[in-house]
């Protein structure tokens, strides 16, 4: 009897129709660093972070929110018991929440403005401030947006409400009347704004937020606190805060963050106070309790014990993050991205535990990493691979690095993370962050690693593109694998330059697919204006030359919405057809599926599964995405690289599972062909697979094969063309073609 399998492409077909999420976050695969246990090891990594909490979970404890400016992300960590401390509690990541929060930009404050006993939240627009209020239910919470923009009376006219897009304002209750108030720098960075709140006095309750016509705010004097910077960046006490004419001279605002606090027990609200030119946090001393501020001194050395010294715009925040009751200290800087490259967004999270009291806190600093220590955290722009490094059968973690500030300038490099687990249950370790020595090797950043065959020999090798200092296009070179037995063997001295499209720019993500399944690479191109471009290898397995086939690949063009595009290529949904993966400045990743090569009219980005529902996460500004299949389940999984320097693990569940029925003389399954990602086999008998190319090239050989189990061979690495797949029985052989696309 003959072997009989079916692929249920109906009940694909059925779960896209349906929007049926494809993959799930893992939260759960292991990952440790110098043998101890990550708590958030696929949360994404972070960058210039801005901290507050509030309750996400109801379990009546307060949760971490982390707002990340450079990526325009927010990440949520739940309060959970630490399983090392019953006593004690950690903040674990939760990407459920994340979903619920709307699309921000600059800056991010959670307060109650109706105080109705749920935060609300304050965030940037281009109208200066919009407000979302907290809806609470039985079944969760939610956030109604209330005003796009906040109007304030000015000393002539209402006006909008403006906080600088580089400024973080404190919105706090100045007063203590119980309505919120706002402070912000003006434009030039000079003076702090005060605008009073007058829901209190106008109605006896704080929600009021006024109209346009009739504002709730006002502006109150001519700036606040009787001090302004000067031209040095130092502050002048007992000033006179008349107008300043700026007439004549071009304004330039640097950007400022405010925090607001007791911090010396007096009773009077003094001031944290960071600069986008400086490293430090000013504190900030007020002499006066109340409305009407009086600051008269100043020290750039806060806390006393360990000054923060971030490389730019440091901003403070006050928060619980250790459970003990009192407020602790958290600085992060606040840059939109890292100028000259000098930021080492690996240690941008400074921690400074509050051993004092509630009245009077003191800081001691912890550590310059916090949350950051707990994750998969390169620094910047992650680019995350997978392969087999050492022939054991499961599937390595390297990553590409954006690069990290040092003495011998702004370098990337490869970190390796080894799965010493096994095939179906990954336990990743971190080995090295500078695998194969490329940061000495050359002076490159922005690392995106590629697995395939470059010089034709049959033998997968490692690729990446990068970007050497001065230079205006990114380079792609490729190192040779001289291993021939499963494991890599790789000799950075022996990188190959390739030669590239000369149109290539800074920000191109190239991705090499034989799409013409010629036998050689070709290659496909994200563009930094959001279009792809595909080119034709008219060379051979190891001479490239290309010739552009379409500046609009996939019906991708210009956009600005999509910009630093980058692709890559699997059969994502299990039907034998090769799909195209993006992923974009929207934060979000698509699947362009269910058609030949280049012919795709579906277009899926409800992809990800929350409680069931399909959904689309914002994952940040700058993506770079892959796939492997990491979990052993024969499905391509999804790996996604982020630009606060992270990684996220979307792993697939798209209910596809090939059926046997029967049992007779030794038959043999191979499928799908041609196939792209991996091949399936399925054996009446026990058997040893063994591999071959149609040069008679051995790639793999004694793979046991169970009878009558369906089991995987990845073929995402191998060169495009012909194989041989030999079954050796017990009595019998079979051999079967396939060809890998």
């Amino acid at each position: 009897m003959k072997i009989i399998y079916f692929i249920f492409c109906l009940t694909i077909s059925a779960a896209v129709q349906a929007q049926k999420p494809w993959f799930k976050t893992d939260t759960v695969t292991r990952v440790k660093a110098k043998n101890v246990q990550l708590l958030n090891p696929w949360a994404g990594g972070l960058n210039a972070s801005q901290f507050t909490k509030m309750h996400l979970d109801g379990d009546g404890i307060e949760d971490l929110v982390v707002f990340d400016r450079t990526n325009s992300k927010v990440t949520t960590f739940i309060a959970a018991p630490d399983r090392l401390d019953s006593l004690g509690k950690v903040f674990l990541h939760a990407p459920y929440y994340e979903l619920l929060f709307p699309a921000m930009y600059n800056w991010m404050v959670l307060a109650d403005y109706d105080q109705d006993g749920h935060k609300d939240l304050f965030t940037s627009s281009p109208f200066g401030i919009s407000i979302y209020r907290q809806l609470r239910k039985e079944s969760g919470w939610s956030w109604q947006i209330v005003r796009e923009a906040v109007s304030t009376k000015g000393f002539s006219s209402n006006l909008n409400l403006q906080v600088s897009g580089e400024d973080i304002p404190a919105i706090v209750d100045i007063d203590n009347d119980g309505d919120l108030d706002v402070l912000t720098f003006d434009y030039s960075g000079t003076f702090i704004e005060l605008h009073q709140n007058l829901s209190m006095e106008r109605f006896g309750r704080p929600d009021s937020l006024g109209t346009q016509a009739d504002p709730i705010y006002f502006r109150n004097g001519d700036c606040w606190g009787n001090f302004h910077k000067d031209t040095n960046l130092d502050f002048v006490f007992g000033a006179d805060c008349g107008v300043v004419d700026y007439s004549g001279g071009r304004i330039l605002h640097a950007g400022n963050s405010i925090l607001v606090n007791d911090l010396n027990g007096d009773g009077a609200k003094d001031l944290l106070v960071g600069h986008v030119s400086s490293d430090y946090i000013s504190f900030i001393r007020n002499s006066n309790a109340g409305l009407v501020a009086n600051y008269t001194s100043s020290t750039n050395s806060y806390p006393p014990g360990d000054p923060v010294s971030i490389s730019a715009f440091p901003a403070a925040y006050m928060e619980d993050v250790d459970f003990d009751g009192l407020k602790d200290l958290i600085v992060s800087t606040n840059v939109g991205s890292s100028d000259n490259n000098s930021t080492d967004f690996k240690a941008s999270n400074w921690y400074y535990k509050n051993t004092g009291d509630p009245q009077k806190p003191e800081f001691s600093l912890v550590q310059k990493n916090f949350l950051q220590d707990q994750m998969i955290d390169v620094g910047e722009n992650a680019a995350p691979s997978f392969f087999d490094i050492d022939g054991d059968g499961d599937l390595d973690l390297i990553i590409g690095t954006g690069g990290n500030p040092a003495s011998t300038g702004f370098r990337g490099s490869l970190w390796l993370l080894r799965n010493t687990g096994t095939a179906t249950k990954p336990i990743y370790e971190m080995e090295s962050e500078n695998y194969l020595g490329l940061y000495e090797a050359f002076a490159l950043y922005n690392i995106k690693p590629q697995w395939a065959d470059f010089n034709g020999d049959g033998i997968i090798d490692l690729g990446f593109s990068s970007v050497s200092s001065g230079s205006l296009k990114p380079e792609f070179r490729y190192i040779p694998n001289r291993g021939r037995t499963g494991m890599a063997m790789l000799n950075i001295q022996d990188a190959i330059l390739l030669p590239m499209p000369a149109d290539l720019q800074i920000g191109d993500v190239p991705f090499f697919y034989d799409a013409d399944k010629d036998g050689d690479l070709d290659l496909v191109i994200g563009k930094t204006q959001g279009n792809i471009f595909y080119y034709i290898n008219t060379g051979t397995r190891n001479r490239f030359e290309f010739r552009l086939q379409t500046n609009s690949f996939a019906g991708v063009a210009l956009n600005f919405q999509g910009r630093f595009a980058q692709v890559s290529v699997a059969d994502f949904d299990l039907d034998g057809l090769a799909d195209l993966m993006t992923a974009d400045h929207s934060g979000t990743v698509r699947i362009f599926h269910s058609a030949p090569w280049g012919q795709w009219t579906e277009r899926e980005s409800l992809l990800i599964d929350n409680n069931g529902s399909a959904t689309s996460p914002f994952y940040g500004n700058y993506l770079y995405a892959t796939t492997g299949d990491y979990n052993g389940d024969q499905k391509p999984d999804i790996v996604i690289g982020t630009n606060a320097g992270g990684v996220i693990l979307l792993s697939n569940i798209l209910p596809v599972t090939p059926v046997l029925i029967g049992v007779g003389e030794h038959q043999v399954a191979v499928f799908p062909n041609p196939a792209s990602e991996y091949i399936k086999v399925v054996s009446s008998e026990n058997s040893l697979l063994k591999v071959v190319t149609v040069k008679g090239i051995v790639i793999a050989e004694n793979i046991p094969i169970v009878a009558n189990i369906e089991k995987e061979i990845p073929s995402l690495l191998w060169t495009s063309g012909l194989y041989f797949l030999e079954f050796a029985g017990e009595k019998t052989r079979v051999v079967k073609k396939i060809i890998v696309q």
